[in-house]
């Protein structure tokens, strides 16, 4: 029995069922007036009641197609109603009925299945919580989620789900962040950390100071994203629609002509109903929609079909180092000084990179800022934590070396008296009246700045061991080098082999200099590289791959992965740009044609040959709705096939690329 409901639950009830009570009405009175006419002699009434049928099951049909025309199209709707109103013209009730009861099923289950291809957002919109447990005035309260107001603190018990994004304050916890970065194992977080809404707290408590609520989410960004790139019509789906927007005339045409040829009626609409293009229009849109929800629920986003389709071209995978094959955890792990004091010598070059938003010079100036702490412990009596070492060993060369000083977040460098950033070289930098530079070789060249040979010698080794070695130089000598290491991922080199396996060409584009560029590329098994580039230089070369100057014939489709804001220019210029532990970031989430969530390399392969897969299948569904259309034309020319049976086959067909288009979802 169906529940009682108010009229206007009814009301809500209808409209939200009306195709499913449409067709199902219309397919009880086609069953009753079929069987008035098979096993009554009823003719009249069974007529009637399949003329009912036809009216019931056609209107919407109807409707739409008179939109159609409005819009000056001519669409499957529009047919079909040619189709069953010249039915009944001529007397054929029970085709009639048929056709609209068919057409009004088929259109049933075709939404039915769309609906569970978009079922990946559905999942993600399921994600947040609606209420939050918020700190106010000393005590909890439970609120809704939309209502927690930027910098409360959230308290998520274990177990439950974060309904804000937000940063830790206290508490540790491993969470679950694979809804948003698509993440296989949790990841520990603690204070300092940050959060995003839609992910597990798996087990101990956490009080998140709240950055982002409502619709000022990373993951509602990403669920605006991904409804975005599903409505973005791919080259695919823009052929199809330019070649029905001829075809279907074209069919119209053949319809005329067929009758005018033949006068029979049936066959003319027969041919109407059958060579409609409804499996070649809705083939490609069900494969792009399933695969972007399918990399959504994986922690890859794509922008939309045309960068997916791109995707499954690409032919070389060009890698930014720092930050994508490394860890971006760069620190010194040696400082050498030549005729002066290792200690000296990192204090220059802390001094010089105080005020420089290089990553490198980050990590020297927390070197230094820890030295000067463990220099203050041991003054004190006390004694320097962990394994360091003594603040400085003799060389054997008479060069002092300082090795692993351990970074801190605390000391006393003082500021440089003039700062100049040369961009990709280095610093130049006066303090207490001395020049102090600090960078690579390119730099010490450009400020004609000799190099010793056993300094010379001391750089090529570190390099070759792929450290970063950095020159510090005061006044015009070379009185150090520093060298630092950001370690290697630990999935890097897989997912080289990965790429490779594919038959994909991969190219490894650092500013880091050629020994440490060339120990880096032969440890993941990178197939190129190109050293020593500046921002500019590496667009140009991804532009040269583009257009096969350096392929020798024709160009390449590229990708480019890379952090999504330094390689911005390449990322920009690559075919498909792919920006690196985009969660939380929103210029990666609205510049990218694809981010990758967390910085998950592995995540890479996936989406290529997830690309690669909807481009076969767009292929495969294609394949079906042209085959069977042309058989289906040759099978009604040939007075083999009648429209019934034409219209049961032809929604066939689109069930079945509609299926076919929903594998994509367990890619």
């Amino acid at each position: 029995m169906l529940p009682n409901r108010l009229p206007s639950d009814w009301q809500r009830y209808y409209a939200q069922h009306r195709t499913a009570i449409v067709t199902v009405v219309t397919g009880l009175l086609y069953a009753g007036g079929w069987t008035l006419g098979a096993v009554t002699d009823a003719d009249l009434a069974g007529a009637g009641v399949l003329v009912v049928a036809t009216v019931i099951g056609g209107y919407d049909i109807a409707k739409h197609g008179y939109y159609e025309l409005r819009n000056r199209t001519l669409g499957i709707k529009t047919l079909v109603t040619v189709a069953a109103v010249g039915a009944i013209g001529i007397g054929a009730y029970w085709e009639a009925a048929a056709v609209v009861f068919l057409f009004s099923l088929g259109s049933y289950l075709e939404g039915r299945t769309m609906r569970k291809t978009r079922s990946a957002l559905e999942e993600l919109l399921e994600l947040s919580p609606d209420t939050a447990i918020v700190r106010r005035d000393g005590s909890q309260v439970e609120v809704p989620a939309r209502e927690v107001r930027d910098g409360e603190i959230v308290v998520v018990k274990p177990g439950g789900k974060i309904p804000v994004d937000g940063e830790v304050v206290d508490g540790e916890s491993a969470v679950d962040q694979a809804p948003v970065t698509g993440e296989s194992a949790p990841v520990h977080k603690t204070a300092g950390d940050d959060v995003f809404a839609g992910t597990i707290n798996t087990d101990g408590a956490l009080e998140v100071r709240t950055t982002g609520t409502g619709s000022d989410t990373t993951l509602q960004r990403i669920i605006r994203r991904v409804e975005e790139a599903q409505e973005a019509q791919s080259p695919a789906e823009s052929l199809i629609d330019r070649f029905a927007s001829y075809y279907t005339p074209a069919i119209l045409v053949l319809s005329i002509g067929a009758f005018a040829a033949t006068r029979d009626a049936m066959l003319a609409l027969t041919l109407l109903v059958i060579g409609c293009p409804g499996a070649l229009v809705i083939g490609p849109p069900v494969s792009i929609v399933s695969a972007i929800g399918n990399a959504a629920r994986n922690g890859v986003l794509l922008k939309g079909g045309a960068h997916l389709e791109t995707a499954g071209k690409i032919d070389l995978v060009a890698f930014d180092k720092t930050g994508t094959l490394t860890k971006d955890e760069t620190a010194v792990v040696d400082v050498t000084g030549f005729d002066c004091d290792a200690d000296q010598v990192l204090r220059l070059a802390a001094v010089a990179e105080k005020k420089s938003e290089h990553h490198l010079g980050d990590a020297i100036l927390e070197a230094a800022t820890d030295r000067d702490d463990t220099t203050s412990i041991a003054a004190d009596g006390g004694e320097p934590s962990g394994s360091r070492r003594p603040s400085s060993d003799m060389r054997s060369d008479g060069g002092a070396v300082a090795t692993n000083p351990m970074p801190a977040g605390s000391g006393s460098v003082p500021d440089p008296d003039e700062f100049d950033v040369i961009p990709g070289k280095g610093v130049v930098a006066s303090h207490d009246g001395n020049e102090i530079v600090v960078g690579n070789r390119a730099l010490l060249a450009a400020e004609a700045i000799a190099v010793p040979d056993d300094v010379g010698d001391y750089v090529r080794e570190r390099e070759s061991d792929g450290e970063t070695a950095v020159h510090v130089v005061r006044n015009g000598t070379v009185v150090g080098i520093i060298a630092l290491r950001d370690e290697l991922r630990d999935a890097a080199p897989d997912v080289v082999r990965s790429v490779k396996d594919a038959g994909i060409r991969t190219v490894m584009l650092t500013g880091d200099n050629e020994r440490t560029a060339e120990a880096v590329a032969r440890a993941v098994g990178i197939d190129d590289y190109r050293a020593e580039l500046l921002p500019e230089e590496k667009q140009a070369a991804i532009e040269a791959f583009r257009d096969g100057e350096t392929a020798g014939k024709s160009g390449h489709v590229v990708a480019m992965v890379g952090d999504g804001i330094n390689d911005a220019p390449s990322l920009a210029t690559a075919d498909v740009g792919i920006a690196m532990g985009a969660a939380g970031t929103d210029t990666a989430i609205e510049t990218a044609d694809m981010a990758l969530m967390a910085d998950d390399l592995s995540r890479i392969p996936d989406a290529i040959s997830l690309s690669k897969a909807t481009r076969w299948n767009i292929t495969e569904n294609v394949a079906i709705a042209v085959l069977t259309v042309g058989l289906l034309l040759a099978a009604v020319l040939g007075n083999v096939v009648h429209l019934a049976g034409g219209m049961l086959v032809h929604e066939g067909s689109v069930l079945l690329v509609i299926l076919n288009g929903m594998r994509l979802l367990r890619h």
